[in-house]
């Protein structure tokens, strides 16, 4: 027996808790991002930002995400940075971390709702891709929201240029600068592309895992390098640029560090 829509006043309150206006107010100024800072993430490829809809189940525990043109702050658009408290791996025992409450390139952390959204932790998270388990149009590796906290769950922020990658672990993620998400559990990269997701929103765009390269040349006497696409480049974003109501600057590129 098929379900009846939902009725026109249980729609319209739907509706007004997932897009109920946030302000992005950071802890400090300093241009970097820090745990318990409400955060929106922009993706180059896109120029939509991650979006999750908790009334629309995937499983008992999880639900679904998608990359929304809907760039306005709100309860289904901002998220959380968590510090993962969890058991990690080898290369966290190379720096120190405790006491600092600014997010680090390398370093382990959780994407979660917020509160204003749904009063329970669930959390950004992702599975190796199997013949059952895939994204819906791409049939990539499936990224959803998840209502638990295990190693399913845990990212860590890279930086975009391979050159620099390894010194630049331990440094602080700058906001508004591409960055990327490796997922740890399966070291694949977050990713968004042009891939129509139709949803009670509208249509929105398709969010899963996968690494993409582009070869960039380097300079005379350099090698060439393998980048990463534009759809594995994320924006985390805590204050809008200029304090308009507008998404980031998708031709930023991040900052070398100081030779």
């Amino acid at each position: 027996m098929p379900l009846r829509p939902p009725a026109a006043p249980q729609a319209e309150e739907r509706f007004a808790h997932a897009l109920a206006p946030v302000a992005l107010q950071p802890r400090a100024n300093d241009g970097y991002v820090h745990f318990g800072d409400a955060v929106m993430l922009f993706n180059q490829a896109t120029d939509g930002c991650l979006a999750c809809d908790p009334q629309e189940p995937l499983s008992d525990e999880t639900f679904a995400t998608s990359s929304t043109w809907y760039t306005e702050p709100c309860a289904r658009n901002t998220f959380e940075v968590a510090r993962y408290e969890g058991r990690g791996d080898k290369k966290d025992a190379m720096f120190d971390f405790s006491g600092d409450d600014v997010v680090h390139f390398g370093q382990k952390i959780q994407i979660r709702c917020r509160a204003q959204l749904l009063p329970e932790q669930s959390c950004l998270t992702s599975h190796p891709r199997t013949p059952t388990s895939f994204s819906r149009y791409s049939r990539n590796q499936e990224v959803v929201m998840a209502r638990r906290g295990d190693w399913s769950t845990v990212w860590e922020v890279q930086y975009l240029d391979p050159q620099f990658k390894m010194e630049m672990e331990g440094q602080p993620v700058p906001t508004n600068a591409p960055v990327a998400l490796i997922h740890c559990g399966t070291h694949q990269h977050l990713a968004s592309d042009v891939v129509k997701y139709r949803n009670d929103f509208g249509t929105e765009y398709e969010t899963f895992c996968k690494t993409f390269s582009d070869v960039m040349k380097g300079q005379l006497g350099v090698r060439e390098r393998v980048m990463l696409g534009d759809c594995n480049r994320w924006c985390f974003v805590t204050v809008l640029p200029g304090g308009e109501d507008e998404a980031p600057d998708s031709a930023l590129d991040a900052p070398a560090p100081e030779q």
